[in-house]
């Protein structure tokens, strides 16, 4: 399954994400951040995109070539459907693997 990745900075509603969408079936998963002077600009949440934010919500992450993996706490998982999502990306626009990594590891930190 390839998902499709891109990074998303939206001024206008103070945060900046990295979207995970499946084509197929139109699943979301979002590592959102409020930008610099936002209220919670010191963390991460996750989401579907339409859930209410878990905040925290991945224990760890890796990249494997062109495969992303999120180990995910258990509030999360419960969100999500599994303790880990593993997937191929496809980055969308002029972004590539290493930028959508990138992004990931920044917004997690």
């Amino acid at each position: 399954m390839t998902i499709r990745a891109s990074y998303e900075r939206h001024p206008d509603l103070g945060c900046e994400a990295v979207v995970f969408i499946d084509d197929e079936s139109l699943a979301c998963f979002q590592i959102q951040r409020d930008l610099t002077g936002g209220p919670r600009a010191d963390e991460y949440c996750v989401t579907t995109g339409a859930s209410a934010p878990i905040y925290g919500g991945i224990v760890e992450w890796r990249r494997v070539e062109d495969r992303f993996e999120f180990a995910l706490t258990r509030r999360a998982s419960r969100l999500f459907g599994d303790e880990v999502l593993s997937f191929e990306i496809s980055p969308v626009d002029e972004a590539t693997i290493d930028d959508i990594a990138a992004h990931v590891d920044r917004l997690l930190r």
